[in-house]
């Protein structure tokens, strides 16, 4: 992405959205349906479109789980907000580093969901959505294993 891209921005923009047009969104069951949506393109037209068109997709699909709160702690990553959320299985986690495009996109925005609230410092988040590589994926399992590690371990010495 551009080195100038402000995630916080998209945030913003999304969630000053009017209602109706963040609904139409939510109602998209894929990233390309969002394609279909003339209030997506004037969401991410000031943001690189169409030269991010993936990462945009990604991102977007992804907020309209309606479940991401932004987090000030800079080091929450996903992963980090899944595993200390506790309503996700590592098994979950697993089938999700596994999936291939659009399958990813819509397993991570169903696991959001059931996740609900996921307090994630969204732009960490918006930087793994970026390429969602294989590096990405890992990321997210490794914060989510060790984090529900220590979650445990805390548990256990009570």
């Amino acid at each position: 992405m551009d080195p100038s891209f402000d995630a916080m921005k998209l945030y913003t923009a999304w969630t000053e959205l009017e209602p109706g047009s963040r609904a139409k969104m939510k109602r998209a069951t894929k990233p390309e349906e969002l394609l279909d949506i003339p209030e997506f393109y004037l969401l991410v037209a000031p943001f690189g479109w169409p030269e991010q068109r993936y990462a945009l997709q990604r991102m977007v699909f992804c907020l309209t789980s309606g479940a991401i709160q932004n987090s000030e702690d800079e080091t929450l990553s996903l992963g980090r907000a899944l595993g200390y959320n506790g309503k996700i299985s590592q098994q979950r986690v697993m089938q999700l580093i596994r999936q291939e495009f659009p399958s990813d996109m819509i397993q991570l925005r169903r696991l959001l969901i059931q996740a609900e609230p996921v307090n994630v410092h969204w732009p960490l988040l918006a930087k793994q959505l970026e390429w969602w590589g294989k590096y990405d994926r890992r990321s997210l399992l490794e914060n989510y294993v060790i984090s529900s590690f220590k979650k445990q371990t805390r548990k256990d010495t009570r």
